[in-house]
Order: structure tokens, then sequence, then C-alpha cells
């Protein structure tokens, strides 16, 4: 095979990957996405898509794929955390539409992957990126395998949309392994779930805490069933996740009578999730890292697919004003930091959130928190806007 070149090179295709390859295409950038598995396949994920990631897949086009198709959820349900139980529905927010989706990521990120393949982007499936090719300290292309044939493919940007794990940021020492932006969740399907309706239920459960748990309606009587912490909670308090996961369904005072006559119907997996732009650098010479890799994921609610979707339009906005500045496409971190440029649009509020993390994930602050919220209408519509960022 002869020499492949691209301008640029997305490795991974989750929702960061296929935004990122999805903007740069409709800009007629030649651009390539390189995904490890054949699609469609499964990722560990709450599969909540808040109303800001709505807007998101709306403002791509995607509207007419999403609406109608997915159940829909227009509210929260919080109970566990103290005597009282707040449902609460999600404030009208100009710009934001008030609900949002449940859509399992086998669903969610093919048809994201497909729309970039709609818009020009060339996809390899089934494609490891196995590592970054480095000249004189830059990042100028990608050595990988697809099939059983080893290749390097050069390109002008690299972009590594490839996950908590990223082997692009690994190799170039961009990640960070600081407990306070590293969360680690499990989740588990469950049919015959009771009670469940258009409410994401979240569970500050006593018996688990500082473990939180959630039980997401993807059917009438599916859910999507997990629990998430800290790490440096789990290890300070030697937690050990699978266990509260079953304390969680079986002992809880709240979640387990949702679950009684429930069963599982897939296995109970993990993840670790990169928070609050603290667990990555995020920028080398040649390469920026989006999504999960760039460390993406909210601090206080662990949704990532807003910010993976909006960390990818940024890419490719980021990627075409340097090519505009210099005719070619050029990264270098001391002359345009794309890490600058999210910690402009996100830096603050992931800042208030992790600390909120810190030092309020505690069953007596949040009981209170949630009665006090109970008798104020109008601070609880604060308050969801407040954790689903509803705000420009």
């Amino acid at each position: 095979m002869g020499e492949m070149h691209y301008d640029v090179i997305v490795v991974g295709g989750g929702p960061a990957g296929s935004a990122t390859a999805y903007y740069l295409a409709c800009h007629g950038i030649h651009v390539v996405v390189m995904e490890r598995r054949a699609f469609p396949r499964d990722k560990v994920c709450g599969d909540g898509v808040a109303p800001r990631a709505v807007r998101d897949l709306y403002q791509m086009g995607l509207r007419e794929k999403i609406e109608g198709n997915f159940n829909k959820f227009t509210g929260f349900r919080f109970a566990g955390a103290g005597k009282r139980v707040l449902e609460s529905q999600i404030p009208p927010t100009p710009g934001y539409p008030n609900h949002g989706y449940i859509i399992k990521r086998r669903e969610l990120d093919t048809i994201l992957l497909e729309h970039a393949r709609e818009a020009g982007a060339e996809i390899w499936e089934e494609c490891l990126a196995e590592s970054p090719l480095i000249e004189n300290g830059e990042v100028v292309g990608v050595e990988a395998k697809r099939g059983n044939e080893k290749i390097e493919v050069t390109s002008n940007m690299v972009v590594g949309a490839d996950g908590a794990h990223s082997a692009m940021g690994r190799a170039t020492g961009l990640l960070i392994n600081n407990d306070e932006h590293i969360a680690v969740a499990m989740r588990q399907y469950f049919e015959g779930v009771e009670g469940i309706g258009d409410l994401l239920e979240i569970y500050p459960e006593k018996i688990t805490s500082p473990v939180s748990g959630w039980i997401f309606p993807v059917s009438k009587t599916v859910a999507n069933v997990g629990v998430w912490a800290m790490r440096y909670h789990l290890k300070k308090y030697k937690i050990n996740l699978r266990k509260s996961f079953k304390m969680f369904t079986e002992d809880s005072t709240y979640a387990s009578v949702k679950l009684k006559n429930a069963h599982p119907v897939s296995q109970l997996e993990g993840e670790i999730l990169r928070t609050g732009l603290g667990g990555s650098k995020i920028e080398c010479p040649g390469m920026i890292l989006v999504g999960d890799a760039a460390s993406m994921v909210n601090p206080v609610n662990g949704e990532g697919i807003t910010y993976a979707l909006e960390s990818g339009k940024m890419a490719a906005e980021h990627i075409i004003g340097s090519m505009k500045m210099g005719g070619k496409i050029h990264h270098d971190p001391e002359e345009n930091s794309f890490r600058e440029k999210l910690l402009k649009e996100y830096g603050s509020y992931f800042k208030k959130g992790t600390k909120s993390m810190k030092w309020g994930n505690k069953p007596a602050f949040i009981g209170l928190f949630l009665a006090y919220l109970a008798r104020k209408p109008e601070q609880q519509e604060e308050f969801i806007r407040a954790l689903m960022h509803l705000r420009n």
C-alpha cells in the first residue's frame, strides 16, 4: 500500500471523534476516522443524553433520527440521602430543550459515526491506532493496524478521541492520573424495573455513600442501573464498587424497592471517567485530545456526551482556524492553545463542580439540601439548570 496522507486523522469513533470528523468534513477537510471496533458496538455509559447534548445533536441535523425514536426524559428524581424524595422537571431555559433522551451508546454512537460518514469523512472500522508518529517532537501521523496489515498514515493534525485510556494520550504523556479527576462507574441493564417513567432517577443512598447510584429508564420496563464514585473516595474508604452495586440494587432504602422483581439482562461492566479537565494535558505539537481523553466529563453528574460533542466541534473550529492562519494545518500549544480554549469555555464550571463533589458529597448535606429545594421551587429550577449546565 502506498503512502497515505490526510489533513486530519481522528483516532476513535465515539461522540467526540464523530463530531470532530463531521464538522471537519462539512468544511471540506480531508479527514479519516480510525475506529478499533466494528460498529455497532457497546460502550459502558449511563446512556443519558442531557438537554445540552440534545441541543448539540439537533444543531448537527440529527433531530429526525433522534426525536420519537428513543425514550425521552423530562426531569429528575432524587432519593436516598434523607426522608425527602424530590421530583423536579427540567425548567424552560432559552436556547435549550426541556428534555433529554436515554439512548444506548450502541445506537447513539452508530448514528453519529454514520452522520460523519455522510458528511464526507472517511471511516476505517476495525483499525487499531497503536501509536502516534513523532518527528522532531511533533506528532505527524499514526501507526496503525488495519486488518492484518501494519500501516503508517501521515497527517497535518491528529485528534485523539480514543477515550479515558487514550493510547494517543499515553504515548505522548498527556494523561494525568490525578484521583481528584478520575471517577469509576459500573452499570448493568435490568428488565422488569417497577415504576419507571420519564425521570432520570439519582440515588445518593446512605448505605452506599459516597457512592451514588442511578436508574435511567431505557423503556417502560428496562433501565440502565449503575453506581459511580470518585477514585479518591474509593481509596480513602477502601470501597469495592462491585459490592456497592450489590448493596445499591439489593439493600438500599429506595432503589432496591424498584428493582426487587427485576432481573439483569446484561453483564455488570465498569469504566473510568476523566473529569473536570484535570485528567489530561490535552495537547502537544501536532495533536489535540477531545472528549474523555481530554478529561471532559462533568465532575458533578458524570455526564460526558455533551462535552464530547462540544469539544469535537471546538476541535474542528480550532483546526480550521489554524489552517486559515497559516494555510497549512499546524498545532503548537505555545502559539495557539486548544487547552486554553477549553478552560475558557468550561474551566470555571468544572472547577466549582470538582470542589462540590469533594466537599459536599455527604448524605447529611445532600438530605438538607434536597429538603431546602423542595420548599423553594425557583431555587429548584436553578439547581437543575446548574446540574445540567444549562447556561451559556
